[in-house]
Order: structure tokens, then C-alpha cells, then sequence
């Protein structure tokens, strides 16, 4: 969770202090933290669209570069194709 910015006592444990196997844990710290959302990927820094459900460093990554190209982006669907994982991001995301 370090490389997704997270600090130790944000990482949302179970009531035995472990990881929930069942649950993504960004997913959970976004549903305890709603103040948090919904991010702009076009305005934000590295860190805040890595706290977002469904995006990894590798998507993070483009999302940068097309920062840095100058390229606004206007949905998940500018990042590749809809998988799982990008849809999973479309409720904390605004362009």
C-alpha cells in the first residue's frame, strides 16, 4: 500500500487488524473517505488518482504523460479499453 501513498494507519484493517481477503483495500478506504472524491485526473497530482479504485501505477503513469504532452483527457475510455478495473474507477473520477 506504501506505493500507492498510503500511510500505515490508513490501510483499513478488519477487526483482527488484518487485510480483508474479500475486499480491495483502496476500494474500502475510498467508501470510509468520500470526502476524498471524486478526483479530477485532468488537475490532479501523482498521488491522488493512485488512491483511486481501479487505477495502478501503469495507468497513473499514462494518465502523467498525457498530462505532460498536454492532452486532456474527457473519459476512462482515453486511458485504453474499459476492463474491469477502469470501470471500477468511473464513480471517483471527473474530467
Amino acid at each position: 500500500m506504501r506505493k500507492y501513498g498510503f500511510k500505515a494507519d490508513e490501510i483499513p484493517l478488519d477487526s483482527g487488524g488484518n487485510l480483508s481477503l474479500g475486499l480491495d483495500p483502496k476500494e474500502v478506504w475510498a467508501k470510509l473517505h468520500p470526502e476524498f472524491f471524486p478526483v479530477n485526473i485532468n488537475k490532479a497530482d501523482k498521488y491522488r488518482p493512485l488512491r483511486i479504485p481501479g487505477l495502478g501505477q501503469i495507468i497513473v503513469e499514462r494518465i502523467l504523460s498525457f498530462k505532460k504532452e498536454g492532452i486532456r483527457l474527457r473519459s476512462l475510455g482515453d486511458l485504453g479499453k474499459q476492463n474491469k478495473l477502469l470501470r471500477k474507477a468511473q464513480g471517483y473520477v471527473t474530467f
